[in-house]
């Protein structure tokens, strides 16, 4: 008798053990959430079953991964990858942003958007990245997990649930179906971080904001045995001066004490006080916490769960459901938000020429959409068609506003301080067109420019455009500080030019533009430093007709102060004018000069950053022009229109002669050290040659010096890459100059509009 009793005690001990459920969930957190994987990798060495998996915020993204078959190794891999570093930034795919469609740069610094019943209110930025390459990458990674498991969460590999919040209703909602690229943009959306999503008509927010560790949802939904949860979120975070994020974070985000919902419950809490919300390059430091933390706690763990899932068990049922999934066959792209001229612009720039096409086909077209003007956002869901067995994609996009008002500039310890308003109005139907214009007012630098491009869309696409633009740099007319100098300008040159253009794609990277333009360029100098006030200036007039043909290929992170990418220019230049020269008093040549001129200009550029590794960077600098030109009046005209060398941003403040010539070659090194995202420490060194160097005669006119002369540039800089742009110190050395060391500090972009001279 007690031989089967203890029989039948054996028999219900093992089946509870073997019915005993195992819910996990996973905090929100942003970096310091990505604890998460290493707290799954110790839970799946030590074989702990998970039958249930819930999570907030990054928390929802890491289970929603593991819920879909994602190995550990997979997740962790994703998570290291550039891919979502990418995500985490807002960049977008180096190789898929389209140059073609990329504008000028400017020294814009904000911006401003409107359209007919905006106010302030709404015009005002709601997010500091770019959520193109998130979307893209949860679509892409879970939308075909959606048609395996039918859309339904609970038939995922394990079942899952995740939170967003409505904060109209000021409630927490929860996703059990549907498509879990939307469920996880949604439950993911940080407030000013990324824009909100509206799902079902509701306006759906971070689900940190309400239940940032929803270990009573996950108790609710699945009613589990045992609860192992891990969190990173603090119970009571301290918000930081001078950090708005942890303001924001403070004020927003609900924090409450974690309810014991059952006996067998443990939290796992790793201590990421080291990583920031947004510190998503510690990816692995945030790893290791996870795991040590849960390492920890095993033996907690272990005398909780009884059952225990073998590796070959957990794989065997992983490999039945992504056996399920069937690969991405988009059948029909559907277009919602726009009106029909709108869509014909959008199938005309996507350009799907095949009845089905792949993701990884529709990848590229599909990214440059992004780089278009009139386009604010695109939001990607894949829905499965039984019938077909292929996929329908569906984007909701959303148009820009129609009227950008930018300001920026540069304000520096130098008398080069400028101001920059720019306007731009896009008109969005079957073609595309941007009105614009901008103006730059400083003591050293002024222009205004008008422009108009006309956009037409295609799987060959191009673009016109006409534009004015009237320029004037006056050298030498203020001292190395923030005020002017009484002394009259030493050079000052000025410009009106008139172009029309075309533009056409050349792959994803590059560009072919011609451009052909009336310049009327009139410069005022003296022949020496050494003049008086009642002094007059020479002038020097060309009236010119400029071809100039280019192709132009950018993958560079930056405008200025780049890190990462490479950039590349091959042009040719064709002028002829007519010279017309007045001298001053200051000049030994007393006749007035006309004379006509003719000549070719073809210039080389590429920089390449060719290595990147742990924060450090390494680039080189190559560039080269040849000419067919000839001398002017004079030595200092001569030199005015010589092509320049001008490798760092300073340089372009300064009128060097000894870095102009009408042939020359240079090289340049750069090492950059990334102390983090937004700080570099750069040094820069370039040698210069010109092959017939301009010196003056005796009597002042322009001739050759034979033989080949280096010059260099060093710079050693420490740039901090604002929002609103770079805030730089520099210290710089530039050879042969009278006073050959500057040491500059700059806020914003020393950039010019384009000019003839060029």
């Amino acid at each position: 008798m007690r031989v089967c009793l203890l029989f039948i005690l054996l028999v219900l001990s093992h089946h509870f053990a073997s019915a005993q459920r195992v819910g996990v969930v996973l905090s929100g957190g942003g970096a310091t959430a990505l604890a998460h994987v290493g707290f799954l990798r110790a839970l799946e060495e030590n074989n702990i079953p998970i039958d249930f998996i819930a999570g907030t915020s990054m928390g929802s993204v890491i289970a929603a991964m593991y819920a879909s078959g994602y190995t550990v190794d997979e997740i962790q891999q994703f998570v290291l990858s550039e891919e979502f570093a990418r995500m985490s930034d807002g960049n977008l795919p180096e190789d898929y942003r389209y140059f073609f469609r990329s504008a000028d740069p400017s020294a814009a610094m904000a911006t401003i958007k409107y359209s007919k019943g905006t106010f302030i209110t709404n015009a005002i930025p709601t997010n500091l990245i770019d959520p193109a390459s998130l979307d893209w990458s949860l679509m892409s990674s879970f939308g075909a997990v959606d048609q395996a498991a039918n859309y339904s969460f609970d038939s995922l590999y394990i079942p899952f649930r995740c939170i967003a919040a409505d904060v109209q209703n000021k409630r927490e909602i929860i996703f059990r179906n549907g498509s879990l690229n939307v469920a996880l943009r949604a439950s993911s959306t940080y407030p000013f971080y990324l824009p909100p999503r509206r799902v079902n008509g509701v306006l759906l927010y971070d689900g940190g904001i309400y239940n940032n560790f929803p270990v009573d949802m996950l108790y609710t939904e699945f009613i589990p045995d045992v609860i192992i949860g891990c969190t990173v979120s603090s119970e009571n975070p301290t918000p930081k001066e001078g950090d708005i994020l942890s303001q924001l974070e403070s004020m927003i985000m609900f924090r409450d004490v974690t309810p014991t919902l059952c006996e067998e419950m443990i939290v796992i809490k790793p201590k990421g006080e080291s990583i920031g919300t947004f510190e998503f390059e510690k990816v692995n430091e945030a790893i290791e916490l996870g795991y040590k933390a849960t390492a920890d706690s095993m033996a907690t763990i272990l005398a909780m769960v009884e059952r225990k899932v073998s590796p070959v068990e957990r794989n065997e049922k992983r490999t039945r459901f992504r056996s399920k999934i069937k690969p991405v066959q988009i059948e029909e792209i559907f277009l919602n938000g726009l009106e029909n001229s709108q869509k014909y612009y959008i199938r005309k720039m996507i350009g799907k020429k095949n009845p089905i096409i792949t993701l990884e086909e529709l990848r590229k077209p599909y990214f440059r959409l992004f780089s278009d003007v009139r386009i604010k956002s695109i939001f990607p869901e894949l829905k499965f068609n039984s019938a077909t067995g292929n996929y329908k994609l569906n984007l909701d996009v959303e148009k820009e506003k129609d009227l950008f008002i930018s300001f920026g500039g540069n304000f520096s310890s130098r008398s080069i301080n400028t101001g920059f308003v720019g306007l731009k109005y896009n008109l969005f139907g079957k073609t595309g067109a941007t009105l614009s214009a901008n103006s730059y007012f400083g003591r050293f630098y002024a222009s205004v420019k008008g422009d108009v491009k006309w956009d037409f869309p295609g799987t060959y696409p191009i673009s016109l455009n006409g534009s004015f633009t009237q320029s004037r740099w006056d050298f030498y007319r203020s001292l190395a500080t923030f005020f002017d100098d009484v002394k009259p300008s030493f050079i000052l040159l000025n410009e009106s030019v008139g172009s029309l253009g075309i533009t056409i794609p050349s792959g994803n990277n590059a560009k072919l533009t011609a451009t052909a333009s009336y310049a009327y360029m009139f410069d005022e100098y003296y022949q020496t430093q050494q003049f008086l006030s009642v002094d007059t200036a020479d002038r020097t007039n060309l009236e010119s007709f400029v071809f100039r043909t280019a192709w132009e290929r950018s993958t560079l992170n930056r405008p200025q102060w780049a890190s990462s990418g490479s950039y590349m220019l091959i042009s040719a230049k064709y002028l002829n004018g007519m010279e017309s020269t007045i001298p001053g008093t200051t000049s030994a040549i007393r006749d007035t000069t006309n004379r006509f001129h003719e000549w070719w200009i073809a210039r080389f550029q590429y920089s390449n950053y060719f290595l990147s590794k742990k924060g450090f960077h390494a680039g080189f600098h190559l560039e080269g022009v040849a000419s067919t030109m000839d001398f002017l009046n004079n030595y200092i005209s001569s030199t005015i229109m010589a092509p320049a060398f001008q490798p760092i941003p300073e340089s372009r403040t300064f009128f060097l002669p000894q870095f102009r010539a009408y042939n020359y070659a240079s090289a340049g090194l750069s090492a950059v050290y990334s102390f983090n995202r937004a700080l570099d420490l750069r040094l820069d060194a370039y040698s210069f040659a010109a092959f017939g160097r301009i010196v003056p005669d005796e009597f002042n006119r322009a001739s050759y010096r034979t033989g080949i002369e280096p010059y260099y540039i060093l710079s050693s800089t420490v740039v901090l890459h604002s929002p609103l742009g770079p805030i730089s110190v520099s210290a710089n050395y530039y050879d042969q100059k009278e006073d050959p060391i500057s040491v500059l500090f700059n806020f914003g972009y020393i950039i010019f509009n384009s000019s003839p001279r060029d």
